[in-house]
């Protein structure tokens, strides 16, 4: 292949890597503006919303997180429909990024109180990227002997990852609680299009309270 030929090549690659660039960036400021801030609902109940996606996230439940997503907001009287898109922030590419970190936590917390081992990072990198690999992780999803090796990798680093994980979790659940409410009542009373919004929310809301009175 010659320098013109990498040279366009690379151009090709780097169109496609812009454009889904963009792409993910407008599904995201989709989802910020027509899912939080224009949803019909209060500024608490969607943070709080936001917040569990959040928690739910961080901890090693992959597979189960909508599922968990919808009874701790149902529990806690949370907009589900915000929470249950952030839970897949935790997938397949983001997985090392998250866990190990948090299993990093919660084994320096855990050896405070008690002696551990020193983990094997390396070790614990490589399973993940092996049972995690993108190309085979959709089709390996549904094998039993997929999940057996998952349950037996947490089954060893379980107790530190749970820790890390709950502890990472409440406080970036926490974090984004706040940041999410603020920014939610900033937009519906500052904003122009915000207002707007709010009024016709608050508009609907009592034409609802005529209804079932």
């Amino acid at each position: 292949m010659n320098s013109s030929q990498s040279g366009s090549v690379l151009t090709c690659c780097e169109l496609i890597y812009m454009k889904s660039k963009r792409s993910i960036i407008k599904k995201i400021e989709h989802f910020v503006v027509h899912q939080i801030l224009h949803a019909d609902d209060s500024p608490h109940r969607l943070a709080l919303g936001v917040a569990l996606g959040i928690f739910v996230a961080w901890t090693p439940t992959i597979g189960f997180q909508m599922i968990l997503v919808v009874l701790l907001a149902t529990a806690l009287r949370a907009n589900n429909r915000v929470g249950i898109p952030i839970v897949w922030i935790s997938n397949p590419l983001t997985l090392i990024p998250i866990y190990l970190p948090n299993y990093w936590i919660g084994h320096h917390v855990l050896d405070l109180f008690l002696y551990r081992p020193s983990p094997d990072y390396p070790y614990i990198k490589q399973i993940l990227l092996d049972l995690f690999q993108f190309k085979t992780f959709f089709t390996n999803f549904y094998q039993a002997s997929f999940w057996r090796e998952i349950w037996n990798l947490f089954l060893n680093i379980s107790f530190d990852l749970w820790i890390g994980s709950l502890m990472a979790g409440l406080f970036l659940g926490t974090i984004s609680y706040i940041i999410s409410y603020k920014l939610i009542v900033w937009y519906r009373t500052h904003h122009p299009r915000g207002r707007r919004i709010f009024a016709l929310l608050q508009r609907r809301r009592q034409r609802r309270k005529a209804l079932d009175a």
